[in-house]
C-alpha cells in the first residue's frame, strides 16, 4: 500500500510502545479509519498493516480483531479484514442507541452535579473542541470531540456506559464523519458543546438534556 496524506495525518500523533504495543496499534489503525485513509468496504490484511506501522503481525491482527469487536472492522477469512460499510438502517440503528444513551447520560450528570473541579474540565474540554474547529483539523476534532464527550459521560462514574457511548461514536464516524466539514457546520457544533457544558454546570437536567439531543441532529440519518 502506497502512503498518502491521510495515512499520514493519522498516524503522525500516536507512538508506539512496547509495553502498550497492541492498544497503540489499536489507537494508529482507529485513526486512519477515522480519517478515511482506511476505506470502507475494502479489505487490510495484518500483515500489510504491520509492516504500514512497523510492528510485528500479531499486534496488528490483535488489535484489528478488537476493532472488529467493536463493530469498526469485519473479519474475512483467509483475506483480512473489510472496513465496516454501514447501510442507512445501520446508520439509523446507530443514531438511535445514541439518543437513549448520551443524552440520558447527560441528564443524570447534570441532576446529580458536578464539583467545581469536574466543571473546570468540561469547559477546558470544551474550548480544545472549539479550537480544534476554528483551526480546521478535523481529525483533530474528532480526537478533541470525543474527550469532551468521553469526560462527560464519565462523570456517571460507569466505565462499561462510558465505553458504549465511545464506540456508538465511533461507529457513526467511520463512514464520512466530514460531513460536517464540508457542510460548514464544523464550528457551530462544537460551539454547542458550551450550551451542553454550561447546562450540566448549572445542574439543569432538563435544559442539558435538550441540548444534547439537539447537539445529536447533525448525526441523524
Amino acid at each position: 500500500m502506497e502512503r498518502t496524506d491521510a495515512w499520514d495525518d493519522a498516524l503522525h500523533v500516536v507512538e508506539l510502545s512496547r509495553p502498550t504495543l497492541k492498544d497503540s496499534t489499536e489507537a494508529l489503525i482507529r485513526r486512519a479509519l477515522l480519517s478515511g485513509a482506511m476505506r470502507p468496504g475494502e479489505i487490510y490484511s495484518a500483515n500489510a498493516l504491520a509492516a504500514r506501522l512497523g510492528v510485528s503481525n500479531s499486534p496488528a491482527r490483535e488489535a484489528m480483531m478488537s476493532l472488529a469487536n467493536k463493530g469498526l472492522l469485519q473479519l474475512v477469512r483467509n483475506r483480512g479484514f473489510r472496513v465496516v460499510e454501514l447501510t442507512d438502517r445501520d446508520r439509523q440503528e446507530v443514531y438511535d442507541l445514541r439518543r437513549l444513551v448520551e443524552v440520558e447520560a447527560v441528564r443524570r450528570v447534570a441532576e446529580s452535579g458536578v464539583t467545581a473541579e469536574d466543571a473546570v474540565l468540561l469547559r477546558r474540554l470544551t474550548e480544545e473542541t472549539v479550537a480544534a474547529a476554528a483551526a480546521d483539523g478535523m481529525l483533530e476534532y474528532l480526537e478533541a470531540d470525543q474527550r469532551f464527550h468521553a469526560a462527560l459521560v464519565g462523570l456517571l462514574g460507569n466505565a462499561r456506559w462510558t465505553a458504549i457511548v465511545e464506540n456508538l461514536r465511533d461507529q457513526s464516524r467511520i463512514n464520512g464523519s466530514y460531513h460536517l466539514q464540508e457542510r460548514g457546520l464544523l464550528e457551530s457544533s462544537a460551539a454547542e458543546h458550551r450550551g451542553i457544558t454550561e447546562a450540566v454546570v448549572a445542574g439543569d437536567p432538563e435544559l442539558a438534556a435538550e441540548r444534547m439531543v439537539r447537539h445529536l441532529d447533525y448525526a441523524r440519518p
